[in-house]
């Protein structure tokens, strides 16, 4: 006798399996007669698992059905092929050779359909994930987060703020002025303003030409970002050298440092916020300003949630430009 494999499947629930094809067609030959065998695939699962064990005992806790309806199952199966499956001894069940041959032909597809409710349930909520790469902007995000999981509350967001990632689905990011991406929207193009502590003597101007600062400690971020891209760019253009007492990579703790009175900084307008204890002045030379890029991964696959988000936060920037 030869098994010559799966055949096809007819898609419906049956006992023992969960959300699989109910029936299995196995064309079987014996020398030269040749018949097809319509068996159920829980039959066939039932029977993996005594030959898994060798023991019917053991196959029933594992499945967690009765003793009998593996006993009754294997039995229907053999009844069906025509053929032993097992060599029994007393409770010790031993796979015969064409035991084996149907274990081998049929034991993947068992397994694969077997795992599938798990994957298609995982496929699922993947697609409320959100990896998001807040680069940028990072004090803009918390409100939109907010309002976004109240319309959206079995979203989970992945959030990271690393340069260098591309694990992501958006990115808020900045960029230079007349800076463009092909698969980047423009989000915000925000001025760029001088912050110092309300307790400074400069909080009393509304507007500074790097003259009037040229003695002031600045703390600025460090090579390689944008903002001190800009501010390297615009000092040279005006020939201005600035006293540069720190340098730090983290955003919250510039902010922190300012307010304290510890120096001076280039602070965006929208992207980094407004505290009560920092003051912001216009620059009179030109060219400080930047953009906020919101990039989203080129994919035709990209999940109906992520592409929600992107058009969430758009909307939430236009409002903000406009100040509504």
């Amino acid at each position: 006798m030869r098994i010559a494999g799966a055949r096809s499947a007819e898609h419906s629930v049956s006992e023992g399996s969960k959300a699989l094809p109910q029936h299995l067609i196995i064309k079987v030959k014996t020398g030269r007669l040749e018949w097809r065998c319509r068996m159920e695939l829980y039959q066939l699962k039932y029977f993996l698992y005594a030959s898994k064990y060798e023991n019917i005992s053991k196959a029933a806790q594992e499945l967690r059905v009765a003793q009998p309806s593996v006993s009754k199952a294997i039995q229907a199966l053999e009844k069906e092929l025509q053929v032993e499956l097992f060599e029994r001894n007393g409770k010790r069940l031993k796979l015969t050779y064409t035991g084996r041959v149907l274990r081998e032909k049929v034991s993947q597809v068992i397994w694969k359909l077997d795992e599938l409710p798990d994957e298609l349930g995982n496929l699922g909520r993947e697609a409320h994930i959100i990896k998001l790469n807040a680069v940028s902007a990072v004090t803009l995000l918390p409100p939109i987060i907010e309002k976004f999981k109240k319309e959206e509350p079995d979203v989970k967001f992945i959030i990271t703020d690393q340069r260098e990632k591309t694990d992501w689905d958006v990115c808020i990011c900045s960029a230079e002025p007349d800076t463009t991406y092909t698969y980047g929207v423009e989000l915000l193009k925000e001025r760029v303003f001088l912050g110092v502590s309300k307790e400074s003597k400069l909080s009393e101007k509304r507007m500074v030409s790097l003259e009037d600062v040229r003695n002031e400690n600045f703390i600025l971020l460090p090579r390689g970002t944008v903002l001190r891209k800009l501010a390297d760019v615009r000092f040279r253009e005006n020939h201005f050298l600035p006293k540069i007492s720190m340098e730090c990579d983290s955003t919250h703790l510039v902010s922190q440092l300012v307010s304290g009175g510890m120096g001076i900084t280039l602070w965006p307008e929208y992207s980094w916020g407004k505290r009560a204890d920092v003051h912001l002045m216009g620059i009179r030379e030109t060219g400080f300003y930047r953009s906020i890029f919101l990039l989203q991964q080129r994919s035709s696959e990209t999940a109906p949630i992520v592409r929600k988000f992107a058009e969430y936060v758009e909307d939430y920037m236009k409002q903000l430009k406009s100040g509504g």
